[in-house]
């Protein structure tokens, strides 16, 4: 497979449920810009987009999460959740197939669905760039959100197994597409805490997530992270960031950065511009979209 195109954005289902809270002028940036991003996918003409995204402990609550899922069903279900509508989403699945036989031989032992369900991470950035009509998925969940979380060196060497794993796959262009962040934090300080309890002490308690009106946002964080991402050097933020840094600097919802990082490995450190960046507190969230430039 070609790797015709990367991009990686920002995913909250807020600026579907929020949409009318946030600023016109902000929303419209938003609303223009993802629509703009599939405008330059569909130019790419790809046969399918491998989009790597998240789950919310939703799809995989905690009586089994997974770091890495790859979906192998002739469909992926979108499950409706925050306030995003349900849908069902076409899947490749020869390349989703060949996907996960090749990242088996590159070491990423890679869990597998065929019967793939996926939350707004996956749904929001295909609505607001494709509308009703979405290209064929291969969709890939990383775990961002329940802790022990992947190391970002981590995500970053899935991404290069991923680019092996295309390049020796059968004839076809492909687009990746990285979702998450940018800095956000989600749900009250109580349910952060309850959520980075160590593993195996959280199950028999709830946390019933709350949002506020509007939230913080850290704009310095932020771009700082799309300056290293633009100029190449994803593997200076995994050397020089720790999850706990991340953490106390960008919030919880920043840990979704996995995924851009993921993308800057499948697309060997390609250079990226900024489509958009958009801080908006409405919506709780960091707001960018970055295009990765292929010579």
């Amino acid at each position: 497979m070609e790797i015709a195109g990367a991009f990686a954005c920002s995913h909250a289902g807020l600026f579907v449920g929020r949409r009318e809270l946030a600023p016109a002028d902000q929303c419209a940036a938003v609303y223009d810009a993802f629509r703009a991003m599939g405008d330059a996918i569909r130019a790419l003409e790809p046969d399918a987009i491998v989009l790597v995204a998240t789950d919310h402990a939703r799809v995989y609550p905690l009586t089994c999460v997974p770091q890495y899922v790859i979906g192998v069903s002739p469909t992926a279900e979108g499950i409706g959740d925050a306030q995003v509508p349900t849908r069902m989403v076409p899947v490749h699945q020869a390349f989703a197939q060949a996907m996960l036989s090749g990242m088996l031989d590159g070491g990423v032992d890679l869990a597998f669905s065929e019967a793939m369900r996926i939350d707004h991470s996956f749904v929001v950035p295909l609505m607001l760039a494709f509308g009703d009509e979405s290209p064929p998925i291969v969709p890939i969940h990383q775990n961002c959100n329940v802790p022990p979380l992947p190391p970002f060196a981590r995500s970053y060497t899935v991404g290069r197994a991923l680019r092996t794993a295309l390049q020796a796959g059968p004839a076809g262009r492909v687009v990746v597409i990285g979702t998450g962040g940018l800095s956000h934090w989600v749900g009250s300080e109580a349910e952060q805490r309850f959520m980075r309890r160590p593993a195996g002490t959280r199950i028999r308690e709830t946390a019933t997530l709350t949002l506020p009106d509007t939230g913080l946002v850290n704009t310095t964080f932020d771009r700082h992270f799309l300056e290293l991402i633009c100029a190449g050097r994803a593997q200076t933020f995994v050397a020089e960031w720790t999850p706990e840094r991340l953490y106390d600097e960008a919030g919880n919802g920043a840990q979704e950065l996995r995924n851009w990082l993921l993308v800057a490995g499948a697309a060997d450190d390609a250079p990226a511009s900024v489509l958009l960046y958009e801080a908006v507190s409405e919506w709780l969230t960091g707001t960018a979209i970055v295009q990765f430039s292929f010579r």
